[in-house]
């Protein structure tokens, strides 16, 4: 089987949205990074919530849910330090407190902004700057009457999407093979005109008795050129070639969530291996001695 060398190269990348070909890789691999950027990828939301006083319609269990749903941003010296005592085991030292205290002297509606960031604990406050906040100040938690009142703190911690969907960082992550469009006969009449006009997507164009790709990337593979005209156009992909669209939840930068993720997975893939090493050195060990050698 011929080698393949992984390359990366990004075709969009925005603070919560990236666009990148992936290549030289099996379809294994590069489902394995679809799965690490989904559900490995540590982030900090609210897991523990202590009620103080809560006056509102809503039960405190469904308020510590809605809570618990609201995605946290927070910087990338925060996030480092966070990570790094996530993956040390120590979770539960590096706990962000933040406080909500709300009472209405008229109808109202609490919002994510009311969320206050509480005194870091010891651990973090080695950092010059604590920054965690929601992601938009106009998240609803639950509207109060006149007289109403909530008070609570909400401890956000690590955590990873494959425990719950609200350490998830991104909402999408998906690929696809990269298309091959091959045109059999460029030069051709109104035969061709008609392929061009049943892409749905624009990837063909017809112009002076021409058939040619303008737009590979955005072929969806529907292959309705190729029905329509199967003696010029055939469509096919590259299995070692993928185009990956991930888009953020605010939490933290998508290109940080593809690092960490990449990160990960390698680091995995490190373990398994001094494993199965470790595996076939016991297991030659036990084959010599059964069979009396030194």
């Amino acid at each position: 089987m011929e080698s393949l060398s992984p390359k990366l190269r990004f075709l969009k990348l925005e603070e919560n949205y990236a666009e990148f070909v992936l290549e030289g890789v099996t379809p294994a691999i590069a489902n394995s990074l679809r799965r690490s950027i989904l559900s490995d990828v540590p982030t900090l939301a609210i897991d523990e919530v202590a009620i103080l006083e809560n006056t509102s319609v809503l039960f405190d269990e469904v308020l510590a849910h809605r809570l618990g749903l609201i995605p946290l941003k927070v910087d990338l010296g925060t996030y480092e330090a966070l990570l790094e005592c996530y993956e040390e085991g120590k979770r539960e030292d590096c706990v962000v407190a933040l406080t909500l205290e709300v009472e209405a002297e008229r109808p109202m509606t609490v919002y994510s902004g009311h969320l206050r960031l509480a005194e870091p604990p010891e651990p973090l406050k080695k950092l010059v700057r604590i920054d965690v906040k929601p992601v938009a100040d106009l998240i609803p938690i639950v509207k109060l009457a006149r007289g109403q009142r909530i008070v609570l703190e909400a401890y956000a911690k690590m955590g990873v999407g494959r425990e719950h969907a609200k350490w998830q960082p991104v909402s999408v992550a998906a690929y696809k093979y990269y298309p091959r469009i091959h045109v059999l006969r460029e030069e051709c009449g109104e035969e061709c005109r008609e392929c061009a006009e049943a892409c749905p997507r624009g990837v063909l164009e017809w112009e002076d008795g021409r058939l040619k790709v303008v737009d590979e990337l955005n072929c969806t593979m529907c292959r309705a050129c190729e029905e329509a005209c199967p003696d010029i156009v055939r469509i096919g992909w590259d299995d070692t070639k993928f185009i990956f669209k991930v888009e953020g939840l605010g939490m933290i930068p998508v290109a940080k969530v593809i690092e960490v993720a990449l990160r990960r997975l390698v680091g995995r893939l490190d373990r398994l291996v001094s494993v199965v090493g470790e595996a076939l050195e016991v297991g030659e060990t036990e084959a010599r001695v059964e069979g009396g050698g030194g």
